[in-house]
């Protein structure tokens, strides 16, 4: 009721729940209220009843999902398993599927993999049959392939094969059949090709051709015609490396290297695969290591080239060839260091030859016998590139035209120690190029020297000597400077002579010859001119012993008229007056006998008259009071020309290594 305010305990308590055993059991007679009968339903129930109705629909939707996964898992076949990552733990049916589908590609090692999996399993297993099936189905592949392996000589493989055959496949106890039949034919036949090769090693080539006849007698192709074949090819072969071993050993008999390396080439045609070839390794061996000796000491005494050519004898020899190689480099080696030791000046062909030297020697490997010697020319080499290096830079800086440059040549050669190799071009080059200093200080003095010495004159020819004498002895160019003060002094002396000899010229012009030699004796023996004094002296002497002669010959002739009447008797020789020596009477038989010789003059000196001897009237002296014969002057001997100078260049001695 609207204004009306309910009590609450009336309400708790008009909806309090009825006690069941007040009421009886009777539950129709309740005993109600009349106002509470029908009471209105509240809020809360009809919450309640919405509730259940969606549990309810829920239930219902959850059991029908699960109907509808179940229905479809039953009509669904289940998924394929992966093979790729199958393993032991995966389950033995995806075992099974994996090898099935891995033996349909038909691989043979796929279908030995696929029995070894399936033949663990016991005879309970729940796939048992199955996995027999499927190894009978499989064991025929794997026995055929065992077969064609037999068929191609292969036994190791057929056997194993076969012997991979299951105990519980049908095909097993034929598989075993056919190991013990190959393994029976194979000891057999293995037995008579071993007695043919033992017979073949012994040289017994009768022997060994009934046993090749025997396998050709087998059913299987194999031993029939492949071993047959292979026999009688390797029988040919030792016949033939046998002629070859004989022909070698007569080859070699007297032992000298040409016949060694005629054999070792003979022998490198045997077969290496024969009895023969093992049989020649002692003799060789025994040739090959000759010739390396003989080749090895033809290396150290430096004979390089018939050390390359003893050792290319024995190349052909298998077992030393990388030996014979290894002295081959060896030499080659040495010979570009010798390159590099041609001249005294560094050079790039020098350095070139070095370079190829080091890289050669490189070449051996430290198993080789001679790698310690290559070692030790190595070391010497490379510190032979470091002092080339040094000589080379002084070499280019000496050649600067300043003393200076010289100077730092000198140092740079002197940087090189007594311990280094190329310690003796580094001195000679040293010594070359002070010489080369102390003549760039020289060279000056002789020049003004010559410069002053142009005119031609006594005191500039003077001057010329006293600037030419400051070059001291012991210096380079002190030689020249002695030739040309000894060249200019001759120069004054003729030019102080000169006139004495052209005054006796004169005087044997004019038929004094007496007075001629008197005035050319004035010239003393060490002068320059005295040569050429004592030479007219003799022609002198010569002309007045002629003269002589004649005079007396005429007076003879004159006191015996009636001579020529008788027979007259041989000449003889006057024991008063000798001929005259043969080297000075005249060469030409035409020539007057008192021809004088033609003076060397200077170009002041007047032109000279040839002498005509003046006619005078004989004078007969007696013999008491007649004058002795002059007494006759030998010319002394003609004092040869001075050397015609060439400027001082000190050869450099040999560099020793």
């Amino acid at each position: 009721m609207v204004g009306k305010q309910s009590n609450p305990f009336e309400l708790n308590q008009a909806n309090s729940p009825i006690n069941p055993v007040e009421l009886g059991d009777d539950s129709s007679q309740l005993m109600v209220p009349l106002e509470k009968t029908n009471p209105p339903r509240s809020l809360w129930s009809r919450t309640k009843s919405w509730r259940w109705l969606l549990v309810s629909i829920s239930i219902f939707s959850v059991v029908g999902s699960i109907g509808a996964a179940a229905l479809w898992l039953l009509t669904t076949p289940p998924p394929s398993a992966d093979c790729q990552k199958i393993s032991s733990l995966s389950t033995d049916m995806e075992q099974l599927y994996c090898t099935q589908e891995a033996a349909r590609s038909g691989e043979l090692p796929k279908l030995l993999a696929g029995m070894d999996t399936l033949n663990r399993w016991a005879p309970d297993h729940p796939l048992y049959r199955e996995a027999q099936r499927l190894i009978a189905e499989w064991s025929q592949p794997v026995l055929t392939a065992a077969r064609d392996r037999i068929t191609q000589s292969d036994l190791t493989g057929a056997v194993e094969l076969a012997s991979r055959i299951p105990k519980t496949s049908p095909l097993y106890l034929e598989a075993q059949a056919d190991i013990t039949k190959w393994q029976r034919f194979w000891q057999k036949g293995e037995a008579i090709a071993t007695a043919a090769k033992t017979a073949m090693k012994a040289q017994q080539w009768g022997i060994t051709a009934e046993k090749i006849g025997l396998l050709r007698e087998f059913t299987q192709d194999y031993w029939r015609y492949e071993r047959t074949n292979a026999l009688t090819q390797q029988l040919e072969s030792e016949q033939r490396s046998r002629r070859y071993f004989a022909q070698a050993q007569e080859v070699a008999k007297p032992y000298q290297p040409e016949q060694l390396g005629a054999a070792i080439a003979v022998v490198s045609r045997m077969d290496t695969k024969t009895y023969a070839w093992a049989d020649a390794q002692k003799m060789l061996s025994q040739w090959s290591e000759t010739l390396l000796s003989l080749s090895y000491q033809n290396w150290v005494k430096g004979n390089l080239a018939q050390s390359m050519t003893l050792a290319k004898r024995v190349a052909p020899n298998p077992k030393l060839t990388q030996t014979a190689q290894d002295l081959i480099w060896l030499a080659q080696a040495r010979s570009h260091s010798l390159g590099s030791r041609t001249t005294l000046k560094p050079t790039l062909p020098q350095l070139w030859n070095l370079t190829a030297a080091i890289a050669t020697a490189e070449l051996l490997q430290p198993a080789s016998r001679y790698y310690p010697q290559a070692q030790a020319n190595l070391k010497s080499w490379k510190a032979q590139i470091q002092d080339f290096t040094l000589l080379q830079l002084g070499w280019a800086v000496s050649s600067l035209p300043q003393p200076q440059a010289l100077q730092l040549a000198i140092w740079q050669g002197q940087q090189i120690t007594s311990d280094r190799p190329r310690r003796a071009q580094a001195q000679t080059l040293v010594a070359y190029w002070q010489q080369a200093l102390l003549k760039s200080e020289d060279l000056p003095y002789l020049a003004y020297a010559r410069k002053l010495a142009d005119t031609r004159s006594i005191p500039a020819l003077q001057a010329a000597i006293a600037q030419a004498t400051v070059v001291q002895a012991g210096r380079p160019l002190h030689p020249e400077a002695q030739t040309l003060v000894a060249a200019w002094t001759g120069t004054i002396q003729t030019i102080q002579d000169q006139p004495t000899l052209d005054r006796a010229w004169a005087l044997a012009s004019q038929g004094n010859l007496n007075g001629a030699i008197q005035t050319a004796a004035g010239i003393a023996p060490n002068r320059s001119l005295y040569g050429q004094a004592q030479g007219a002296i003799a022609s002198w002497q010569a002309e007045i012993r002629a003269a002589e002669i004649a005079r007396i010959r005429a007076q003879e002739a004159a006191l015996e008229p009636s001579r020529h009447s008788l027979k007259e008797p041989p000449e003889q020789p006057d024991e008063r007056f000798p001929s005259p020596p043969e080297d000075l009477a005249p060469k030409d038989e035409n020539a007057p006998i008192n021809q004088p010789i033609t003076p060397e003059h200077s170009d002041n000196a007047a032109p000279y008259q040839p002498y005509t001897p003046r006619r005078r009237s004989p004078s007969y002296p007696s013999p008491e009071s007649a004058p002795p014969p002059p007494v006759e002057l030998t010319p002394p001997p003609t004092e040869p020309a001075p050397p015609v100078y060439e400027p001082y260049e000190p050869a450099p001695p040999p560099v020793r290594w």
